[in-house]
């Protein structure tokens, strides 16, 4: 199940990203014996419900890759990233609230609806996630926030492909923003050269792409920015001949389809001084143990100082 495999690429990327080298609990303990609300971000419950559906889904999904079973240490450290993921799918969904691009329930269902086709059926899916150590509850879960981040990631995206339309405007050249802006880690270190392309390579490329490259003239380059599978480019034409243009580009990185895997340098850096944001301002409330140290201060080490890479978007701190 894709959906599947990107839960556990989701968590395993949080532990790389976030995870602690110790595992003492810095979280405070709920006054209430029977735990309902596992932590709140601004006035956002985050619940137990929610927390075990991941905590248990994880852990069969690691097991089966062959991770050890019943073993404390990385209980705790998958308790840890499963808080962590939690906290930061939450920053994004009151970032799509607020902007209003959050997922609505009818995407989620027709996600659900076009997985239960590919697996032959709803009982058929609910039968294949039971057998991953999930639910149609993880599904949905999984899906809302997916979508949250693919929508509120491609947002900010075209913001930041505008910006690079705004200095290039003013007369920036494209080389010196390319080393700033691009997410194409293969030519923004040389000034975002593409070199000679043949004009037969552009013409069987993507109808869009190609209509707008074989549009410019020596000096030009294209405005809006072009969206593609990969994100938003922008294509400038530094010279032509009858057979090849020699190009450079900026690529925004927004792709689809998105995963977590994917996600942008400067957006995880926007999402996690959201997160910072939340912390300094007394929002981030954690009312469980064993869940690995303070997330404030990794929140605060991932967010500062930040690179030279141009101003990422912001996300509020929440309500």
């Amino acid at each position: 199940m894709l959906i599947r495999l990107e839960l556990v690429r989701r968590v395993l990327a949080v532990l790389v990203v976030l995870f602690c080298s110790s595992c003492s609990s810095g979280s405070t303990p709920s006054s209430s014996p029977a735990v309902q609300v596992v932590a709140r971000v601004g006035n956002t419950a985050i619940t137990n419900d929610l927390f075990q559906v991941r905590l248990e889904s994880t852990l069969t999904g690691l097991s089966q890759a062959g991770g050890p079973s019943n073993n404390p240490a990385m209980t705790s450290q998958v308790r840890a990233s499963v808080l962590r993921s939690l906290l930061i799918d939450t920053v994004i969904a009151q970032e799509a609230t607020a902007i209003r691009v959050a997922a609505t329930d009818a995407e989620v269902q027709a996600q659900v609806n076009a997985d239960a086709q590919t697996a032959g059926g709803l009982t058929q899916l609910e039968t294949q996630l039971a057998s991953l150590g999930g639910s149609l509850a993880q599904l949905r879960d999984e899906i809302r926030s997916s979508l949250n981040e693919q929508k509120l990631e491609d947002l900010f995206a075209a913001q930041r492909a505008s910006e690079v339309e705004r200095q290039l405007a003013a007369g920036t050249a494209l080389a010196s923003l390319a080393v700033q802006y691009s997410d194409d880690v293969g030519t923004a270190s040389k000034s975002g050269a593409l070199g000679a392309v043949p004009r037969s390579q552009i013409q069987g490329d993507d109808p869009v792409y190609a209509a707008a490259v074989l549009a410019l003239k020596p000096g030009q380059h294209t405005n809006p920015a072009i969206r593609d599978a990969q994100g938003y480019d922008i294509v400038e034409l530094e010279s032509a001949t009858a057979t090849a243009l020699t190009l450079a580009h900026i690529i925004v990185h927004a792709p689809q389809p998105y995963t977590v895997k994917e996600r942008p340098g400067w957006f995880s850096e926007a999402i996690f001084e959201a997160l910072a944001q939340d912390c300094s301002a007394g929002q981030i409330h954690i009312y469980i143990t064993n869940v690995g140290d303070d997330p404030c201060a990794a929140a605060a080490a991932s967010a500062s100082p930040r690179p030279s890479g141009g101003a990422a978007p912001g996300v509020s701190p929440s309500p």
